[in-house]
């Protein structure tokens, strides 16, 4: 086996071990960053810009008015006018 072929089994060996201990203690994590928030009595206002990769409806709603508005705005500008 050639050294860059051994290089190559022993990085997909470590990528798979590490996929295990990421699952393994990401349970863990979770519990102590909820025991954070209780013992300091963190609330969701806390988080406020934070948690921002949430999608709200509110985002949803506004995206697709806006999209509606610009597609009414394109449309109007195409038609033109025909004189006599």
């Amino acid at each position: 086996m050639s050294r860059v072929a051994e290089l190559q089994a022993r990085i997909k060996a470590d990528q798979d071990e590490l996929g295990e201990a990421v699952k393994l203690e990401r349970t863990d994590a979770l519990k102590r960053i909820k025991a954070d928030i209780k013992l300091y009595e963190f609330k969701a206002t806390d988080f406020k810009g934070l948690l921002e990769s949430r999608v709200t409806q509110k985002k949803v709603d506004d995206f697709l008015s806006k999209k509606a508005a610009d597609a009414k705005k394109a449309s109007a500008s195409k038609r033109t006018i025909k004189g006599k």
